[in-house]
């Protein structure tokens, strides 16, 4: 025993440098068995269920994974924080998520507003930011090296639109938004594309986000009688806003953003969401020549899921994540799963192609114009 006790002692002076590094490994939400990511989004309140229908697509990846035995020989956990789309509260459980929780990453976390806010508190810890649910360009510029947004933004959004409508003919627009950051970010991409084709500016009418002031937006859009409506809203405004303007006798062209949440909009309007143009940054997840989506369809199938663009986003998400943490090897940290989402660029993620690298932080620039139908969706 006295000849152990010495030796033993040496051993542990030995490996104390070593401690510091893993303590710190273990710190960025790796250990050997599993990778803990953080996400923080509306889980309650008016625009819950888009955030829902989004993270519901990314965990049929992450299960469809885990199922198989993980990344590199790890399980992805998901930790999710509550915000109510609320900035601050999203900062402040982003801050825990890193500070307590030790996440590796951010993922998917929702809306414009709680992202401006909560990107700075991941910045200052260099913590990787991936696939946010908003395509404000206030979160994309100046460009973060640490945020990665796998979306169009609303600018190339609404540039469809507009040059969409200026190609009838249309030279009347009124903008109907959210009276927060996501609904600024909006109205001011259809003024500037408005803009640039020489049109008029646009009637603009706020909404609140629950959609409680619906009536006094469709009171606005009414007296400006213009040939054509872009809403800038999700959730519950929606279907609040058509649901009043349907009380009236007017009907102008509707056009949608990609987080409109359309699955909303066709459950509680049916028939009466006909017609309607939305803009969408995902391929239709009824089309199975892409296979991407025949992935995200038979992972639908077997979980019991409605299928829907919210969904398959978040499933794209979910995947093109996995792929980075493949590339960054079983030494992972957070530097390594940097370097290997740059590695992305051109990367075949079943049908689309992303354009992730050193210079870039935006994955896919597809928009495409969908029109719903009876009850469904057509292009």
């Amino acid at each position: 025993m006295k000849v152990i006790r010495p030796l033993l002692a040496a051993v542990l002076v030995a490996l104390a440098p070593l401690l510091p590094v893993a303590a710190a490994h273990a710190q960025q939400g790796v250990d050997n068995d599993s990778i803990t990511l953080g996400h923080s989004g509306a889980l309650t309140g008016p625009l819950a269920e888009l955030n829902k229908e989004y993270l519901s697509g990314a965990m049929l990846h992450f299960d469809q994974l885990n199922a198989r035995g993980g990344v590199n020989g790890r399980r992805i956990e998901l930790i999710t924080e509550d915000d109510a789309y609320n900035p601050d509260r999203a900062a402040a459980n982003v801050r825990k998520l890193i500070e307590k929780d030790q996440v590796l990453a951010l993922f998917a976390c929702f809306g414009t507003g709680p992202s401006l806010k909560a990107i700075p508190v991941a910045t200052a810890a260099k913590v990787p930011f991936f696939a946010p649910y908003t395509g404000a360009d206030a979160v994309r510029t100046p460009g973060n090296p640490l945020v990665f947004h796998l979306r169009a933004s609303y600018s190339q959004e609404i540039e469809k639109m507009v040059d969409h409508l200026a190609n009838i003919g249309v030279k009347s627009i009124a903008v109907v938004h959210h009276a927060d950051p996501f609904g600024q970010a909006g109205l001011d991409a259809a003024t500037a594309a408005l803009t640039r084709r020489g049109l008029p500016a646009p009637i603009v009418a706020p909404i609140a986000s629950d959609g409680s002031n619906a009536a006094e937006a469709v009171s606005k859009v009414v007296a400006g009688n213009t040939a054509a409506v872009i809403l800038v809203t999700a959730g519950n405004s929606s279907p609040a806003f058509m649901r009043a303007l349907l009380e009236t006798d007017y009907r102008p062209m509707l056009y949608g953003l990609s987080v409109i949440s359309s699955r909303q909009l066709i459950r509680e309007l049916g028939e009466k969401a006909r017609g309607m143009v939305i803009a969408q940054v995902m391929p239709s997840p009824f089309r199975i020549d892409y296979p991407m989506v025949r992935e995200y369809r038979q992972a639908a199938d077997k979980a019991g899921q409605s299928y829907s663009y919210t969904a398959l986003e978040g499933y794209l998400a979910a995947r093109s994540f996995s792929e980075g943490l493949r590339r960054a090897g079983r030494e992972l940290s957070r530097e390594r799963l940097v370097s290997a989402l740059e590695s992305l660029g051109d990367w075949d993620a079943g049908g689309l192609r992303l354009a992730f690298s050193s210079r870039s932080r935006s994955g896919l620039n597809f928009v495409d114009l969908t029109v719903i139908g009876k009850g469904s969706f057509g292009h």
